[in-house]
């Protein structure tokens, strides 16, 4: 099992690295540090042979939309897969952004639905490529309320996954329910919710 790197300060995943025996995976890197510092960070892994977690973040900030998703993932990759980076396609993971639904706030509802097709066109523009992203996100807007969590957690990796390709999500394992075992009701409402319909 890989182990993983994870902190927002560079110089600490510098250091875990080199002391990392085997492939560790940096969470994360990202275009908000502007495109020069990202190629330093993404050489430095790729001569310690990590594999790496990429952001769906740009100088100008976070991916909200399925486009800004898909063009500052292809963008990432561009530059990581071609000279003089030349990183191995198979060790770069997006996180295109899981966002919160639910919020009440309109500009919201389509957070899901764009996430789950921004996922199967990285797939196609970014061979080799692997999705995850943190599920629990997609869902804040409900918290306290499990049954309504997990219901849509459920919906969602059901179209994120055997849909459109995403690879791994970051999960509450022990309080995942499968999208057959959800009441009715609950499973329409929550499709309704991360579909946007």
């Amino acid at each position: 099992v890989p182990f993983m790197i994870d902190s927002s300060k560079f110089e600490i995943v510098e250091a875990g690295v080199k002391w990392c025996q085997g492939k560790a995976i940096v969470n994360s890197i990202s275009l908000k540090v502007g495109e020069e510092k990202f190629k330093e960070q993404a050489l430095l892994l790729r001569k310690h042979g990590a594999a790496v977690v990429i952001m769906a973040f740009d100088e100008q900030g976070q991916a909200a939309t399925k486009a800004d998703k898909i063009r500052i993932c292809k963008r990432s990759y561009d530059i990581l897969v071609n000279a003089p980076i030349c990183y191995p396609p198979e060790d770069i993971v997006f996180d295109p952004n899981i966002l919160t639904i639910g919020t009440g706030l309109e500009e919201h509802n389509a957070y899901g639905v764009d996430f789950i097709e921004a996922v199967r066109e990285i797939k196609e523009l970014c061979p080799w490529a692997k999705i995850s992203g943190g599920v629990s996100n997609l869902s804040f807007g409900f918290r306290g309320v499990n049954i309504i969590r997990e219901s849509i957690h459920s919906v969602f990796l059901y179209h994120a996954c055997v849909e459109s390709g995403m690879d791994m999500g970051i999960v509450n394992a022990k309080e995942m329910i499968a999208l057959e075992d959800l009441d009715e009701d609950l499973k329409g409402m929550s499709q309704d919710a991360v579909l946007n319909l």
